[in-house]
């Protein structure tokens, strides 16, 4: 009976209550946005259409969830994106969870509804992106860990190994967790206890059981995947420390975690480094340091964007609720910093809502508009002309306009419209990104072709490819404010591509 009341006390209905209610208005917002899919989003649809072990640029599991969320509710924007409110919600229960285990039922609480609050989790929510499918089993995988230190029971080790294969099915960034748990093994006797007599092993075979398949697929396209996300990065060693990258990452940490969340996770990490701290700090310390050191550090040598230190949010939140819960003052300020991220998120989507033109001047809103328009303007234009011979394809210069065709022009592909096969042009010998490798362009398919390019400079190469070449018009797709999208169309015949050699290498970096 205790168990079923703690169950169902006052936090857990108030907790349960605050999630259906914020996720179910986020679905709400995603049926009701007049957004188009970003560029990623429409390459994730795509991919959706062939489920596969892995693709070119992301490992499956993203995908997957599109895969099944359109097989249900169609193939409409909000249906392509509604994994990412359903993975924050998850991820947000299991934080709730681990906040009541560690510091008791409130601070469950507060840690679920910080988890939803965070202005970074707000935009997050909108966008289906590999970070909301891997950190609900981020979370879960925290959650296992401590239930496997507090119980040793062996089902809690199969969940671990589960959660964590899962994971790297999403983002390899999941792969942390191993050094965030041998850093927390090495900190808290308790997790070496829990992990010992074969648990910690038997969790690990089962994440490389599930991880084995996308492992296959990238030795059998050689190591595509991986070598996207080792490049990712870009160490540079003639441009390295840079002062400015470092400050607009840390500065990118304020905005996704909101500014108080940041501040006191920055008081509270000195804190830490002066004086002993409890099991529960030093394991949620071990999932936050390594992450964030190393990003830090990549930022300032490199570059790094804000989101590659997404695994760190999950502890990050948890451990910041557990440290201000202890006091009153704390619990103030908690209360406040919640108060001032939805006060934050609120402001920031009726900025967008209600001053269009204006929040075009923000690049991540601009690059979600104008894309059913410029599929509409190019779909007339590749449809031939009375007495002209019809085009053998539709080339584009850029993986954005790719993806965003083939999503933008699906109905009408359904609808029977006699649109020519899409295909990418190839810039360098070997492929380059996804759409390279699955769609390039045919030396069969370039009889008459309607070129559309997005990259300007890459002009002059393209028709280089051509034994015919003429430019046709300028199309501007108007983006809100004074933004246009520019592109140049051109037509082509007797596709007959260059040799990819040193001296087309050399004028394409000279350009």
């Amino acid at each position: 009976m205790p168990t079923i009341r703690a169950a169902f006390d006052r936090a857990t209905l108030a907790f349960a209550a605050v999630l259906i209610a914020v996720t179910a208005l986020r679905i709400a917002m995603l049926q009701a946005s007049g957004f188009d899919l970003y560029f990623d989003e429409a390459q994730y649809w795509a991919w959706s259409r062939t489920l596969d072990w892995g693709y070119f640029t992301k490992p499956p599991l993203v995908a997957w969830v599109i895969a099944g969320t359109t097989a249900l509710f169609g193939d409409t924007e909000w249906a392509v994106r509604l994994g990412s409110p359903l993975g924050h919600a998850l991820t947000a229960a299991a934080l709730f969870a681990l906040g009541r285990l560690m510091y008791g039922a409130w601070p469950g609480f507060w840690a679920g509804v910080g988890w939803l609050m965070l202005p970074g989790v707000f935009f997050s929510s909108g966008v289906i992106a590999t970070d909301a499918v891997m950190l609900p089993f981020w979370a879960l995988s925290l959650l296992a860990l401590w239930r496997l230190m507090t119980t040793r029971a062996w089902f809690w080790a199969v969940l671990l190994g589960v959660f964590i294969g899962l994971g790297a099915l999403a983002k390899y960034a999941m792969l942390y967790f191993v050094a965030c748990t041998a850093l927390a093994a090495y900190w808290a006797l308790p997790v070496r206890e829990a992990l010992k007599s074969w648990r910690g092993a038997v969790a690990g075979l089962i994440a490389a059981a599930i991880i084995a398949p996308n492992v296959v697929w990238n030795i059998q396209n050689g190591f595509a995947t991986a070598r996207h996300t080792a490049t990712n990065a870009r160490l540079d060693l003639a441009d390295m420390f840079n002062v400015d990258e470092l400050l607009e990452f840390l500065g990118g940490q304020a905005g996704v975690l909101g500014p108080v969340v940041f501040i006191v996770l920055a008081w509270a990490l000195w804190r830490a480094s002066r004086k002993p701290t409890s099991v529960e700090d030093k394991v949620l310390l071990a999932y936050i340091v390594p992450p964030l050191v190393f990003v830090t550090a990549l930022s300032f040598i490199s570059r790094a964007n804000a989101n590659w230190v997404a695994v760190a949010y999950p502890a990050i939140i948890v451990w910041v609720t557990g440290v201000l819960f202890t006091s009153a003052n704390g619990r103030r300020l908690l209360f406040g910093a919640t108060a001032v991220n939805l006060a934050v998120a609120v402001a920031l989507s009726a900025f967008v809502v209600l001053q269009p033109d204006q929040a075009a001047q923000i690049k991540g809103v601009r690059e979600t508009r104008g894309w059913q328009e410029t599929a509409q303007q190019i779909a007339q234009r590749a449809v031939a002309q009375p007495g002209e011979p019809p085009f053998s394809a539709v080339l584009v210069d850029d993986r954005a306009m790719f993806f965003q065709l083939t999503y933008y022009w699906r109905e009408a592909r359904s609808a029977g419209a006699p649109l020519p096969p899409l295909r990418m042009w190839l810039l360098r010998a070997e492929p380059g990104q996804s759409a390279e490798a699955s769609d390039p362009m045919r030396v069969e398919e370039g009889g008459r072709v309607l070129v559309v390019h997005m990259r300007r400079e890459y002009l002059p190469f393209v028709a280089g490819d051509f034994t015919v070449f003429r430019r046709v018009e300028h199309l501007t797709i108007p983006l809100g404010g004074a933004y246009n999208r520019e592109l140049e169309i051109s037509v082509g015949e007797g596709f007959a591509p260059v040799e990819r050699d040193e001296e087309f290498e050399r004028r394409l970096n000279s350009r």
